[in-house]
């Protein structure tokens, strides 16, 4: 266990370095600009206790309070926010200061009514209680360690396997001292490295001297912690640490290589096996069983903000079990996804009746895609049997901490994850993993396995999915018309490998592009096998498909002629060529009205 301990704290003190700290980044140097010395000590601290106290409760807490998920990130930012107009607001840090002070200093008059005459008051740094130098002093302690919680409350650190077993173990065993101890440690080592960061960008503005620096200093950082603060009110400061840590140096192999260490991993494995080894709500009898050899994982969230079940009425873990269940995130427009169903819906109708059960939750990516109509549609177009679960605000995606589609939970009769899959393929070892659970739950009877599965139809150098929408377009070759807001776009006089273009009149939405006039055209430099494009239109828009390059076969959407028609919001398969080849594809729009959403391909 002291291994694990020195192993965390170590883990702790290199993610405070890494990418995934910038978004918190300017929280932490804005604490050091204002006059009160405290108060990077005290936000600091602030956040170890926030961090340690909601990773191991966050999730009673919300179930005991029947909060929403994301309530407690909620009130952090708010808090965060509050925290930046105090810097940037000089009159509303004094009104803050005088309110705090009036709450603390009643708490202090009632909690000291007790206490004998003459007595010390400690909270106040060994002034006496009452006095005019307690009360700032006691505001600025609230207003510090108030800010250290929300940032403790918002930062998502850089996960690796002890962090990890760390969120597990707040899971399934958020009482035990391992699980405590673990989480300390981790909380202090990040804690020390961004003490140390607030420390020094005090000391940078110290050494400046420049009139009047500690005021400009504490307006800017207000202001960059507002932007901050609203980043983070639209899940941005997620997103953007995704991006850095991918664009930016790998700083954590040697922690990375530390923690997958056989010796370190082998007492994980320990503190885990025996968090989890008596289950207090597994049947009598099977808690621990691990027959399969499958890793015992947390418990498998409830299914949350469900707007709609289809194939079946609600659904509840709790009520699943005893049975081996499989929850698969998808969105019916998404390819890859619709390359895995024919393998779930398999397994689903092979393995049902030995106690098998499959949930999609389908949460949407586009806005089309919230339309029950449009999943149902989807459902039987696609041939799925197995009950689906319309997840349009993400609730039961945020619960499972999902990152993907698709993506795979397999859960066990007693409730706990035991295995995941994100992408494609795999095929094969995924169908494993649901006998050996069957069979571990007791299932011997079982079918015969399939005995192949085709591997993921992926090709090197594919070109990328590629989005439309003025959002995340991040590869348009087309110049725009010369006036200002003009819908007027041209070709260019090439165009760039794995770029597209349009010609015509178009209007850029965030998720996708509207042609406005017949005769506009799309156009995809790409090379693949297989391209499809999201599409829909109000009322039919007829279409003609030309390939250049190579040459292409009728798809089930796109005649021989090269004639289709956009209607209902959904995939359409544009180009099937008999090997991989670089071409272009243009889509040429007879009438006004389709809106095209993102390219995506197959091998």
């Amino acid at each position: 266990m002291l291994l694990l301990l020195l192993v965390a704290f170590v883990a702790g003190l290199v993610t405070a370095v890494s990418p995934c700290v910038l978004p918190i980044l300017p929280i932490v140097l804005a604490t050091g600009a204002d006059g009160d010395r405290r108060r990077p000590y005290l936000v600091i601290a602030g956040l170890i206790a926030s961090f340690s106290f909601f990773t191991l409760a966050s999730v009673q807490l919300i179930q005991a309070l029947h909060l929403p998920s994301s309530s407690l990130r909620d009130a952090a930012i708010v808090i965060i926010a509050l925290f930046g107009l105090t810097l940037l607001v000089p009159a509303l840090n004094v009104g803050f200061e005088r309110l705090t002070a009036r709450l603390t200093g009643l708490g202090a008059r009632l909690a000291g009514a007790g206490r004998p005459a003459g007595s010390m008051q400690i909270a106040g740094f060994g002034t006496p209680a009452g006095s005019s130098d307690d009360e700032p002093a006691r505001s600025s302690v609230v207003a510090g360690l108030a800010t250290g919680v929300g940032l403790g409350l918002v930062w998502t650190p850089c996960a690796g396997p002890i962090l990890g077993a760390i969120t597990s173990l707040a899971v399934t065993a958020p009482g035990s001292l391992a699980t405590l101890g673990l989480v300390i440690a981790y909380a202090i080592g990040a804690g020390l490295p961004l003490l140390a960061i607030a420390l020094g960008g005090r000391a940078a503005l110290a050494r400046l001297r420049l009139r009047n620096a500690s005021a400009w200093a504490s307006r800017a950082f207000g202001i960059l912690v507002l932007v901050t603060a609203g980043l983070m009110a639209v899940g941005a400061d997620t997103a953007i640490s995704a991006d850095l840590t991918s664009a930016l140096p790998d700083w954590t192999g040697a922690l990375q290589t530390l923690e997958r260490s056989g010796q370190v991993q082998s007492a994980l494995h320990e503190v885990v096996a025996g968090a989890n080894a008596t289950p207090a709500d597994a049947p009598a009898g099977t808690a621990g069983s691990n027959v399969s050899g499958l890793p015992v994982g947390p418990a498998a969230p409830e299914f949350s903000g469900i707007d709609h079940w289809l194939d079946s009425g609600p659904l509840t873990m709790a009520g699943l079990r005893g049975k081996v269940v499989l929850v698969d995130f998808w969105t019916y427009s998404c390819i890859n996804c619709i390359r895995t169903l024919p393998y779930v819906e398999g397994w689903y109708q092979e393995y049902a009746a030995q106690g098998f059960v499959v949930v999609g939750v389908h949460s949407p990516e586009f806005a089309f895609e919230h339309d029950t109509g449009n999943v149902a549609a989807a459902i039987a177009r696609f041939g799925i049997t197995y009950p689906v679960a319309q997840d349009n605000e993400f609730s039961t995606w945020q619960a499972y901490n999902n990152e993907y589609w698709p993506a795979d939970y397999l859960i066990d009769a007693n409730g706990y994850i035991r295995s995941t899959h994100f992408g494609e393929g795999d095929y094969v070892q995924a169908e494993q993993e649901i006998r050996s659970l069957l069979a571990e739950a007791g299932k011997s009877a079982l079918p015969s396995a399939a005995t192949s599965a085709a591997p993921p139809p992926f090709v090197d150098n594919q070109t990328q999915e590629t989005y439309i929408g003025s959002d995340r377009a991040r590869t348009l070759a087309s110049p725009q018309g010369a006036e200002a807001g003009s819908h007027q776009y041209t070709f260019p006089d090439a165009l760039p490998n794995d770029h597209f273009a349009v010609s015509g009149t178009f209007d850029f939405e965030p998720q996708y592009a509207t042609v406005l006039a017949p005769g506009g055209k799309l156009e995809l430099n790409f090379y693949g096998r297989d391209v499809y494009l999201v599409m829909a239109a109000d009322s039919a828009v007829p279409a003609t498909v030309t390939v250049t390059g190579a040459a292409a076969a009728p798809t089930e959407d796109v005649a021989a002629d090269g004639s289709m028609t956009v209607g209902a919001a959904r995939l359409y398969h544009l180009v099937h060529l008999p090997a991989p080849a670089r071409g272009t594809v243009t889509v040429t729009f007879n009438a006004a009205g389709a809106r095209s959403y993102a390219f995506t391909f197959g091998g």
